[in-house]
């Protein structure tokens, strides 16, 4: 996203707040969504600014997962991008196989039409509120996770930098022999 790219730049200070509040939005906006749907789970009280904002909440959290996030990867795994990258499709792919595998399973099927039971266009009866509990405590659970996340690595780069530092101090300068 082009704003997104602006506030992660480091090249305009005023505006600069990171990846870390990027990705945080992001998680955010899927948990605002979640929270919607929980909210309003039949929606006859949606309207043209509800289902606009459910779009553009899904376009900021799609932004950040398509390319903040593979940005934070690259950062964290400097020498093992491969593993990085295939770590990010393993996950995301088990997550789209485990949400097809209970809507098509029975899992979350109802016996009649209530508030979180939907019918869907094939006439079959779905339990949404499973799906909507689970979105929620992974948002809430990931925001952080994900500050756990840099915290440890920016505390492992700069034990790095001091043990270079040692290094250098305490062995050869690189110097003549």
């Amino acid at each position: 996203s082009l704003v997104f790219g602006r506030l992660e730049s480091t090249h305009i200070s005023r505006l600069h707040c990171g990846k870390e509040v990027i990705m945080s939005i992001g998680a955010t906006s899927y948990l605002v969504i979640a929270l919607i749907f929980f909210a309003f789970p039949d929606g006859s009280n949606w309207n043209r600014a509800s289902l606009l904002s459910v779009y553009i909440l899904l376009g900021v959290g799609r932004a950040t997962y398509e390319g903040t996030l593979r940005a934070i990867f690259a950062d964290f795994f400097p020498n093992e991008k491969e593993g990085a990258f295939a770590n990010i499709i393993l996950f995301s792919g088990t997550a789209s196989t485990l949400g097809y595998a209970l809507s098509v399973s029975g899992a979350l099927e109802c016996d009649e039409i209530s508030k979180y039971c939907m019918e869907y266009s094939d006439n079959s009866i779905h339990n949404v509120l499973v799906m909507e509990l689970v979105i929620i405590a992974m948002a809430i659970i990931s925001i952080p996770s994900f500050w756990r996340a840099v915290w440890m690595f920016r505390e492992e780069g700069s034990s790095d930098d001091l043990s270079n530092e040692i290094l250098l101090i305490d062995g050869d300068d690189g110097g003549s022999a």
